[in-house]
C-alpha cells in the first residue's frame, strides 16, 4: 500500500477538494463583522511502515495511514491580525486548534469538504475571538519594542511534484531487525535493547489564499539500535545509533546492522567500567556530530526569528546583528534545499516550508559576524519577509524554525593537529587533563527571561586526555553545561573533518526533523557538571542463559 502515482502537475482528488473548500471559505468569510484576509489549509497524507525486534524477537509488521489537516485563519490586517502576542495572558489562555482528521478515501470527497467546513467554521470563530482580546490587550499594555506587522505578503506557488510510492520490503527488514537484535544477547552486560525499523512515505499539500498550490513528497527512513545497562553505582547507561536515509538504497544491509549493535554493546561494556568526571572547566574536542549538536542548542534557536520579538524571550541576539559573536574564522548558513553532506541524507531538507514559501539558503554569521535570523511570515524588525523557514508538527501553527545548520570554517587543520592543541591548551591552562566529546545523544536550552538563558546537552562518550601522554581515558557521567555568549568566544580551532547530526527537534510548533553539520571544534574552556544518577543496583538476579 501507499499513495496512488501522480505525474508532475498531475491534480488529484484531495488536493481538488481542499482547494475547492479553501475558495469557498474565503469568499464566504471575506465580508463579516470581522474580515478575513489569509487562509491557508495544510495538509499531510502519510504512510508509515514500522517494526521493532528486542531480544531476538520481532513484532508484527506496523502498517499506518492518516492524512492530517491544518486551518490557518487570519482576520483583522496584516499590521494587526488574531495571532498576535497577547502580553501576560497565561498559559492557559489560547482556544486549542481544531484537529482535522481526513478521511483516507478518495472517493468520498464530500467527506473531506464535510471536515474542512467545521475547522474552518470553529478556527474563524476562535480568531475573531481572539482578535478582541488583542486589541483589549494592546490599548492596557505599554507600546511594544518591536512594531513590525504580524503577517507578510508571499508570492503564489503552484508546484504540484510528482508522486512516487516507495518500495520496500518489510519482511526482509523485519528479518534484520530480529537478526541485529539477537546480537545483543551476545552481551551479558546489556540488560535491556531494542532495534527499531520506520519508513515514512509522506505527501504533503499547502493551499493558500495568495493562490499556492504545492505538492510534494518525501520519504524519511530510520533504522535506530538502542541498548542499556547500569553501572555498579546505579547509573542508567544508554546508548544509541541510527542512521537516516531519504530512500530504502540509503540504509544498511542486515549484516552492517548486526555490526552496530555489537558496536553499541561494546560502548556499553566500556562505559559500564568507566570512572565517572567531576565537575570540571577546561579545554575541550568537540567531534563533528557533538559540535553539530552544540551548534542547534547554542546558537540555532536564538536564530529563530519569532525569538527576536517575543519579549518573554532572552533575545540574546537580537540586537547584535553586525557585530562578532564568534571567531572570524567561523561561518554558519541554514539551507533546507541540501539534501545532502558527504553522502549523508539531511533529515532537514524541504522543497517549501508550511507556510507555501520556498526554502531558502539564509546566512547566519560570516567571519563572525553575525548577519540575520531565520524567518517564517511573522515579520521582525529589520526582517519583513519570510526566508522559507515557517515549519510546524501537524496539529500547530508554524513559527520560524532550523532546517539544516551547516557551521562551517575557513581556517581548519587536521585531527590530529587539533588534538595537539588540545594539549598544548591543557598545558597552558595547567589543567590536569582535557576533554573530547565523541558523540552527543541531544539536550536542550532556555530562551527565555524568567530562566537563566543556558544550555545542557548530554555526552555518550567522553575522553579525558592527559598532557603527559598517557593513553586516552574513557569516562562518564557528565553533561555539558553554559551560556551562550561566553561559549561563543571559547572556540579557537576546527578540524578538516566534518560530521553530521540527524534529529527531530521539538519547540512552540511541535517536533519537526532537523539535521546540523559542522567540524570538529577546540574549545579552550567548557564546563561539565553530574549527570543525574539512579540510586538502584543492577539486576540481582542473572540473565537467562
Amino acid at each position: 500500500a501507499g499513495p496512488t502515482p501522480r505525474a508532475e502537475g498531475e491534480p488529484d482528488p484531495l488536493l481538488l477538494v481542499t482547494a475547492g473548500e479553501l475558495e469557498r471559505a474565503a469568499a464566504a468569510l471575506s465580508s463579516g463583522d470581522e474580515t478575513l484576509y489569509w487562509l491557508s489549509f495544510g495538509q499531510v497524507d502519510k504512510y508509515a511502515y514500522e517494526v521493532q525486534a528486542t531480544s531476538g524477537s520481532a513484532s508484527e509488521i506496523d502498517q499506518t495511514h492518516a492524512r492530517l489537516g491544518d486551518v490557518d485563519v487570519r482576520v483583522g490586517s496584516m499590521d494587526l491580525d488574531n495571532t498576535h502576542k497577547i502580553r501576560d495572558a497565561g498559559w492557559f489562555s489560547e482556544d486549542p486548534r481544531p484537529n482535522v482528521d481526513l478521511p483516507i478515501d478518495d472517493v468520498a470527497p464530500r467527506a473531506a469538504a464535510m471536515a474542512w467546513w467545521r475547522a474552518t467554521d470553529d478556527s474563524y470563530r476562535s480568531a475573531v475571538r481572539r482578535l478582541i482580546k488583542v486589541r483589549t490587550n494592546d490599548m492596557v499594555k505599554v507600546a511594544r519594542e518591536d512594531q513590525s506587522a504580524d503577517f507578510s505578503a508571499a508570492e503564489g506557488v503552484v508546484d504540484l511534484g510528482p508522486v512516487v510510492p516507495m518500495e520496500l520490503d518489510m519482511v526482509a527488514w523485519q528479518d534484520a531487525v530480529r537478526a541485529a537484535s539477537a546480537a545483543f544477547l551476545d552481551h551479558p552486560d546489556v540488560y535491556d535493547s531494542n532495534v527499531t525499523f520506520r519508513a515514512e512515505d509522506i505527501v504533503q499539500y499547502v493551499v493558500t489564499t495568495d493562490g499556492t498550490r504545492i505538492r510534494h513528497q518525501r520519504l524519511r527512513l530510520r533504522v535506530s539500535l538502542w541498548g542499556s545497562t547500569v553501572a555498579d553505582d546505579g547509573m542508567a547507561l544508554q546508548v544509541y545509533d541510527y542512521v537516516d536515509a531519504a530512500s530504502p538504497e540509503g540504509l544498511p544491509d542486515a549484516e552492517t546492522l548486526v555490526q552496530m549493535a555489537h558496536d553499541v554493546s561494546k560502548r556499553l561494556g566500556e562505559l559500564r567500567e568507566a570512572p565517572l568526571v567531576d565537575p570540571f572547566v577546561g579545554p575541550a574536542i568537540l567531534r563533528g556530530r557533538a559540535a553539530a549538536v552544540f551548534f542547534h542548542e547554542i546558537l540555532g534557536h536564538r536564530v529563530e526569528g519569532h525569538r527576536q520579538k517575543d519579549e518573554d524571550e532572552g533575545q540574546t541576539l537580537t540586537d547584535k546583528v553586525g557585530e562578532v559573536i564568534f571567531p572570524t574564522f567561523l561561518a554558519v548558513h541554514d539551507d533546507p534545499t541540501l539534501t545532502a553532506i558527504g553522502g549523508v541524507d539531511l533529515n532537514g531538507h524541504y522543497p517549501y516550508d508550511d507556510e507555501g514559501v520556498p526554502a531558502q539558503r539564509v546566512g547566519l554569521v560570516e567571519g563572525g559576524v553575525l548577519k540575520g535570523f531565520l524567518m517564517s511570515r511573522a515579520p521582525i524588525d529589520g526582517y519583513a519577509s519570510s526566508n522559507g523557514h515557517g515549519r510546524r508538527q501537524p496539529g500547530s501553527a508554524p513559527v520560524s524554525r532550523q532546517g539544516n545548520l551547516i557551521v562551517s570554517s575557513s581556517a581548519t587543520v587536521s585531527y590530529d593537529e587539533l588534538r595537539a592543541r588540545l594539549v598544548a591548551e591543557v598545558k597552558a591552562q595547567q589543567k590536569p587533563f582535557g576533554l573530547i566529546f565523541d558523540d552527543i545523544t541531544g539536550g536542550f536550552t532556555f530562551t527565555g527571561r524568567t530562566t537563566p538563558n543556558s544550555y545542557a546537552v548530554q555526552p555518550v562518550t567522553v575522553w579525558r586526555v592527559f598532557p603527559d601522554g598517557r593513553p586516552d581515558q574513557l569516562v562518564r557521567g557528565v553533561d555539558l553545561i553554559g551560556t551562550p555568549l561566553q561559549t561563543f568566544s571559547r572556540i579557537v580551532g576546527a578540524s578538516d573533518q566534518v560530521q553530521v547530526f540527524n534529529g527531530m527537534c521539538g519547540a512552540e510548533s511541535g517536533w519537526v526533523p532537523v539535521s546540523a553539520a559542522s567540524p570538529d571544534l577546540l574549545v579552550n574552556e567548557l564546563e561539565v557538571q553530574r549527570r543525574d544518577k539512579g540510586n538502584d543496583r543492577p539486576p540481582l538476579l542473572p540473565a537467562p542463559p
